[in-house]
């Protein structure tokens, strides 16, 4: 029995036929399974690509709202409407459970130069992370029923910037010159540089990748505006440093008045006195007006410097550059100066000169009962802060550079405290000239040739002490301010109707409030201060049907001017009992001046993917 089996095997394994066929067998084995792990594989790839895809497109969606508060426009709800989870707008056909997590953070990288992400800081990217369990169809023979797929993408939004023209507006009044403490203890207008600084460090206006210094941008223009105005032969001094002293005490003169219809802007030239003592002046709210580097319109692009570390990323020969200055590692106060307290604008004042008393029994004493300040003397001092002429001055300009750069669109960026209490003396209609202890009327009548206002709405009284004083045709003392431009009077509602009228030509106006104060829009018992009742529009309702309020506050002002309350922004942390703790910005994260402005730069710009790992 034993020699028949051996004989058996001994036959079969001598015998040839059909030997391939178990190795083929085997062979078919292992290729169905490479065959059927390549095709898991290869849906997981694929899973992974799809994820990939919603999660870039979620981030770049989102990365334009991180600096939102609004609990229906900020990066997280944004970010989600775009994932791809279920319900999402970018839900896959993977037939997978996705999970997706979205948060916030502050990168260094983004920073403006010089700072850094601390606690508190608001987030400056978003990351999206989108997660499934892949189910595989062959491998789950081997025990593997499912393969894990992540995607994460993070963005900001310091791409490059779109066709943008923005008119920088600055606030250079006096009160500007104070300290503010939550800014490192320098000046109110030193801290407001910085944060333009920043928003331009923050734009690149179309600067080719590794540059190290962009003159050639096309798509971001912008021009720096002030107020008040600055003598036009000293915009050399400001705009390119050229000097280190003023023709005059101070570059500021009195308000000069361009029509809100102007379709282009040039500085407005007066003429003052007649004869062999007749002067001429000319001054202008655009600080980059007729430099070396600005088109016909005084708008640059070349600020942009992105390699450079000594600037903070600025071109230091660029004409806003040189006005503003710089930081990085070699920072540069900017050659822009802020007017002086108690400004002597074009000699009409003299702060500290005695002041004669005048009886209340004097025919010019309106209703005070006490011994005041008349107008028509040395001292008067007080306010010049006033908008609309400078707003009207921006939208002009921005509508001339509309039209040079088809497709483009136009913004105005307002900083300022929202106090509006500029005298009439200040206005060319008002320019005194000093003799003795009283002023001289002398006023300034626009040059032939100039597009512009000569006279205001009211006529002052020279002796004038008090608003019951002033004349008509604005029926002050008898009726309903009109606000009409130009004017010393309703000058918080003249700034509101100057920016709505901006908005309504679409340009996109931005209000920053810097420690606005709790009041100001003509409060007081002077002859220049009479307080804003017209109508206003309420900030619920903005460009919407015209609201009355009790009355005009700075804040409330602010609020106003914006297009929107999307483009409201508040700083209010300054220091001193002036200020209103309530003027809060509601819908936004940031408070500091130079996040605000690192927040209105990403409104500009193009969202950009970075790298996962970026710190």
């Amino acid at each position: 029995m034993r020699m028949t089996l051996m004989s058996f095997i001994r036959k079969v394994l001598n015998d040839e036929r059909g030997q391939a066929l178990p190795w083929i067998v085997l062979a078919m084995a292992g290729m169905l399974g490479a065959s059927g792990f390549t095709i898991d594989a290869g849906h997981a790839y694929v899973v992974h690509s799809q994820l990939q895809n919603s999660a870039n497109a979620a981030a770049l969606a989102a990365a334009g709202n991180v600096y939102n508060s609004s609990s229906t426009n900020n990066a997280t709800t944004i970010a989600g409407q775009y994932a791809g989870s279920s319900g999402d707008l970018n839900k896959g056909d993977t037939l997978v459970t996705i999970k997706t997590t979205i948060s916030t953070k502050c990168l260094n990288l983004l920073m403006p130069a010089g700072t850094s992400c601390t606690t508190g800081t608001p987030s400056n990217s978003v990351q999206v992370t989108e997660s499934a369990s892949v189910p595989t169809f062959f491998m789950n023979i081997l025990g593997i029923s499912t393969i894990p797929v992540v995607a994460q993408a993070t963005a900001s939004m310091q791409g490059m910037a779109q066709p943008w023209n923005v008119a920088i507006i600055e606030d250079a009044t006096g009160s500007m010159a104070t300290a503010d403490t939550n800014c490192g203890g320098i000046t109110e207008f030193q801290c407001a540089l910085t944060g333009i600084q920043a928003l331009l460090a923050a734009t690149n206006p179309n600067c080719p990748s590794g540059a190290s210094n962009c003159s050639t941008g096309i798509n971001f223009r912008v021009a720096l505006f002030t107020f008040p105005n600055i003598i036009t032969s000293d915009l050399p001094v400001a705009n390119a440093c050229s000097g280190t002293t003023y023709t005059t005490p101070a570059p500021y003169q009195v308000m000069t008045l361009p029509l809100e219809t102007a379709t282009s802007y040039t500085p407005l030239s007066y003429t003052q006195g007649t004869g062999s003592s007749q002067t001429t002046w000319s001054a202008s709210y655009e600080v980059t007006y007729g430099a070396s580097d600005a088109d016909t319109n005084g708008f640059v692009s070349d600020y942009y410097a992105p390699t450079s570390t000594t600037t903070g990323g600025l071109n230091s020969k660029s004409s806003i550059v040189q006005a503003v200055g710089y930081g990085g590692s070699g920072g540069k106060t900017g050659c822009l100066p802020v007017s002086p307290g108690g400004i002597d604008l074009n000699g009409a004042t003299n702060v500290g000169a005695s002041q004669p008393s005048i009886s209340p029994a004097s025919p010019d004493a309106g209703t005070v009962s006490t011994s005041t300040t008349v107008v028509n003397t040395m001292g008067v001092g007080e306010g010049i802060t006033y908008y609309a002429s400078a707003i009207y001055a921006a939208q002009a300009a921005l509508t001339a550079e509309a039209k040079a750069n088809p497709g483009s669109k136009n913004a105005i960026i307002l900083l300022s405290d929202g106090q509006a209490n500029t005298q009439w003396i200040y206005f060319p209609q008002g320019s005194m000239k000093p003799s003795g202890t009283v002023n001289t009327a002398l006023a300034s009548i626009l040059k032939s040739g100039s597009t512009g206002y000569s006279t205001l709405n009211t006529t002052p009284l020279l002796t004038a002490k008090v608003a019951s004083a002033l004349t008509t045709p604005n029926q002050e003392t008898t009726g309903t301010i009109s606000g009409v431009y130009p004017d010393f009077i309703d000058e918080c509602q003249q700034a509101i109707v100057a920016a709505q009228k901006a908005t309504l030509a679409g340009t996109r106006v931005y209000a920053v409030a810097y420690g606005s104060e709790q009041s100001g829009c003509g409060t007081g018992s002077k002859a220049d201060d009479y307080t804003d009742v017209t109508k206003v529009t309420l900030p619920s309702t903005p460009n919407e049907a015209f609201s009355t309020v009790a009355a005009l506050t700075p804040c409330i002002t602010m609020e106003n001017i914006a297009s929107s309350l999307d483009y409201f922004y508040s700083d209010y942390l300054q220091s001193g009992s002036s200020v209103a703790p309530d003027c809060v910005d509601n819908s936004h994260t940031v408070t500091s001046l130079s996040q605000i402005f690192a927040s209105i730069a990403a409104t500009f710009t193009n969202p950009r993917l970075l790298p996962n790992n970026a710190q």
